[in-house]
């Protein structure tokens, strides 16, 4: 382990921290649990104990760009998303592909039905670069989220996507991946999942190309 390793070592684990009471305080579509909690600080005493509520999925989630390498294209959906009711511009957000991992399923298996399911496309594993894991909110919600660059071929991209059992109403559409990151800039996109995912191929697209070609 070099210098630089050790500045981002974690300093402590789960270990540290005491779980004095959880409960479950409201399920519906979603779940909120409480927990009263207290850690080791970094000066080395034990903090008071916190009271914190935390919205929980009772599941992780994955997020897929698929990206057309031929033209440089890559596949974005819209879709209306209540979190965003009280945006200044509109409540119907630009996103990638993105959803719940089902009991039983790993991630991989999660992204290629995602990806079946919101856009029309079929992919294998091989097909799928893992990028990263991030907790978009990890402040007061659990859920992790897994994220993939599909090598996809995107010519025959489907219109509309989503499942009606599931509420979805998806428009789907392409676009070059330049004038994506230029409504990142400008703030059309402004999901943080697509703009971790966007930002990441423009910055590691060689690197990519050599994965997808082994």
């Amino acid at each position: 382990m070099n210098e630089n390793d050790n500045l981002f070592a974690p300093r402590f684990t789960i270990k540290d921290v005491t779980i004095h009471k959880k409960e479950r305080i409201f399920k519906r579509y979603f779940a909120i649990d409480r927990y009263l909690v207290s850690y080791k600080r970094f000066d080395g005493t034990e903090s008071k104990i916190v009271d914190r509520e935390i919205f929980e999925r009772d599941a992780n989630a994955v997020a897929v760009l698929a990206w057309d390498k031929k033209t440089d294209e890559i596949a974005l959906i819209e879709q209306f998303r209540p979190g965003a009711l009280n945006d200044e511009k509109s409540p119907w957000l630009i996103e990638i592909v993105a959803g719940i991992i089902d009991p039983g399923e790993t991630r991989i298996q999660a992204a290629i039905r995602e990806v079946k399911e919101e856009i029309g496309l079929t992919l294998t594993e091989k097909q799928l670069h893992y990028v990263t894991s991030d907790y978009p909110t990890p402040g007061g919600a659990s859920e992790l989220v897994t994220l993939y660059i599909a090598d996809a071929d995107l010519s025959n991209l489907e219109k509309h996507g989503g499942l009606d059992v599931e509420s979805e109403d998806i428009r789907v559409f392409k676009a070059s991946l330049k004038d994506a990151y230029e409504n990142v800039k400008n703030g059309r996109i402004h999901n943080s999942v697509a703009i971790i995912a966007i930002q990441h191929l423009l910055l590691e697209k060689e690197a990519i190309l050599k994965a997808f070609a082994k």
